[in-house]
């Protein structure tokens, strides 16, 4: 009898064992997200473009997932994205460039007609053209703290509150 017990407990702690490891044999439910560099036009004066100089933002350390999505039955899509990631914004006329930990976390709900929200926070970087700007916010802004916006199919932003500080990025290349 003495005997079978050692048996049973390395047989419970073998199964014990499997049963916490299991996770790791599981698939990541994490979607992993790219950014691509990308390059933005300057502005000059159709609205269309965002500084008054053309920019180039490059990610670095982008490890950004979206860690749940669901779609309502109306089609509206909402994604939790988490992860770190970091951007430098160039002015590419003088070469000057500014980095930016970007890692946020944020949910962004997407409408069937392309309209979006955006509820974020931490540190982040937005941007948007002349013409579809909110009053009184930067076309390229680096934020802390808590923002949400919304932008409407057309791209116009119709809504952006922000609690914490914002960076005009046009500015500090200019």
């Amino acid at each position: 009898m003495k005997r079978g017990v050692p048996r049973v407990l390395a047989l419970v702690l073998v199964l014990s064992g499997v049963a916490l490891s299991a996770p790791a044999f599981a698939a990541d439910p994490r979607v992993p997200l790219t950014q691509p560099t990308l390059d933005l036009p300057a502005e000059t004066g159709s609205g269309t473009g965002y500084c008054d100089f053309p920019v180039q933002i490059t990610f670095q350390n982008y490890n950004q997932y979206i860690i749940r999505q669901s779609t309502a039955p109306d089609g509206t899509t909402t994604l939790q994205i988490a992860g770190r990631a970091r951007a430098t914004v160039t002015n590419t006329v003088t070469g000057e460039s500014v980095s930016y930990n970007i890692s946020g976390p944020g949910t962004v709900v997407i409408a069937p007609d392309g309209a979006f929200s955006i509820d974020t926070h931490g540190p982040n970087l937005l941007w948007t053209t002349v013409a579809n700007s909110y009053s009184g916010v930067p076309q390229i802004s680096y934020t802390t703290g808590h923002v949400t916006l919304h932008v409407r199919a057309s791209g116009v932003t119709d809504s952006y509150n922000l609690a914490g500080s914002q960076t005009d990025v046009c500015a500090v290349l200019a």
